[in-house]
């Protein structure tokens, strides 16, 4: 009677259905502790109150259920959705309510995005190594641009929104567009045309270039060397407003200033007219208050002179004997805090080189290279004795391990209904299931008849 997967006979013990699904979800989570899987997407859901995320990977022969919690979101590369092929890295596991196996997911990534972000890290350090990401060659905005140049699809709601907000916050500002492709094939080089468009007009005095949110397929464009070389080469600060908060493109490393979303771009390249009505009004107040002070101050003082002279002459000649008097000392005093100086300085200069550091330093130094030698000294020597005793430990480990005899022809009989070792044939009777452990595994045995 051979044992099954679970140690038992198959004759074994009644096993009730919550016993067996626990057996198998210990077989399975301890056999498959990491998978990697790869397969279509379907049934795709993410619950917003949860943040977890659901679906099933299959191909022509089979499907599994995939579970991805939150808190990996960070893991997923790509966009997904149904009908994607997916690589998802996990465990196997069971839902046990259901009886189901299934992985849960660690990291999910869209068949082809892993080859773009490696694509995009590459292409992002060669481009920081020539120095086109310097923070220095970062430009403020104008504070009041009187054109704004845009760069986008002529269809779409973000030309709609950077437009609409822009006049909302300040309808004096021109706005001139310069339409291109945001995505798919060309539209690097589009966008790079449309730049050098507003470039060579000469009009403008910011820039925005930027689409909606995406995938980093539908983002690519931006992250082309075309693009952020030509927005390199704006003679006007450019504000990128690629995507959303989240999203990422070598545009906004290369771009004056990132926007989170294009919304957020209009309302950085223009002011708010309501703002600067209030600044003005409340500056105004505070001129035209002190402005009223000022004068009221000056009448105030100018009453009391008049009351107080009649005749001013005699009073500025006597101050004026004063000036020159405390002009004489205040020279007298000036000159001679020089001469004191100049003496403390050459005082101190000939204390320092009296006293001069630098021998003290060198012997310092001496001393301090002969204490890093011996401890280095006592370090190499301590790591070889340590290293010499794991040796001798180790060799003692496996001298005494229990199983290593087993690779040498011996086997270990054990009582299966006991669990322990059979030391005599005295502790055995005819027809006891044995189980005998080998170096390679355990197969069960029946005694026929004990033998001396």
């Amino acid at each position: 009677m051979e044992p099954d997967l679970f140690g038992a006979s198959s004759a074994g013990d009644l096993l009730s259905v919550t016993e067996l699904t626990g057996k198998i979800k210990r077989l399975l989570e301890s056999s498959f502790r990491t998978v990697r899987v790869e397969g279509e997407v379907s049934n795709y859901k993410r619950y917003e109150a949860s943040g977890h995320r659901y679906f099933s990977l299959k191909d022509e022969g089979a499907q599994i259920r995939v579970v991805l919690f939150r808190g990996n979101e960070r893991n997923i590369h790509g966009e997904i959705r149904d009908g994607q092929t997916v690589i998802v890295t996990g465990s196997l596991g069971v839902f046990e309510k259901k009886g189901e196996y299934q992985i849960y997911a660690r990291s999910a990534e869209v068949r082809g995005v892993g080859s773009l972000l490696v694509e995009l890290e590459r292409r992002k350090r060669r481009l920081a190594e020539e120095g086109l990401f310097d923070a220095a060659r970062k430009r403020p905005l104008p504070p009041f641009p009187r054109r704004l140049g845009i760069v986008t699809s002529l269809h779409g709601a973000v030309l709609r929104d950077i437009v609409r907000v822009a006049r909302s916050r300040f309808p004096g500002v021109a706005i001139v567009l310069a339409p291109s492709l945001v995505q798919g094939e060309g539209a690097a080089a589009e966008i790079a045309a449309a730049l050098d468009v507003l470039y060579s007009s000469g009009d403008t005095d910011v820039v925005i270039v930027g689409r909606g949110g995406g995938s980093i397929e539908d983002l690519w464009a931006f992250n082309e060397e075309v693009v952020v070389r030509a927005i390199l080469r704006s003679p006007v600060p450019v504000i990128s407003a690629v995507g959303h908060e989240t999203d990422f493109t070598l545009a906004d490393l290369a771009a004056d200033l990132r926007a989170p979303t294009p919304t957020a771009a209009a309302q950085m390249a223009v002011p708010d007219r309501v703002d600067l009505l209030d600044r003005i009004a409340a500056l105004s107040l505070r001129a035209r208050r002190a402005d009223t002070h000022s004068r009221e101050t000056a009448r105030h003082e100018w009453r009391i002179s008049a009351g107080k002279l009649s005749d001013p002459r005699p009073l500025l000649q006597g101050k004026r004997y004063a000036v020159d008097a405390l002009s004489s000392s205040l020279s007298e005093i000036a000159r001679s805090a020089v001469r004191d100086g100049r003496e403390a300085v050459e005082r101190l200069s000939a204390s320092v080189r009296i006293h001069s550091p630098a021998a003290w330093v060198s012997g310092r130094r001496g001393e301090l290279a002969v204490l890093l030698g011996r401890a280095r000294n006592e370090a190499d020597a301590r790591n070889r004795r340590l290293r010499s005793d794991l040796d001798i430990l180790g060799g003692k480990l496996t001298s005494l391990n229990p199983t290593a005899v087993l690779t040498r022809g011996y086997a270990i009989a054990l009582d299966r209904a006991t669990g322990k070792a059979v030391r005599s044939v005295s502790e055995t009777s005819p027809g006891r299931a044995l189980d005998i452990r080998v170096s390679d595994g355990v197969f069960g045995a029946i005694v026929e008849k004990g033998k001396t």
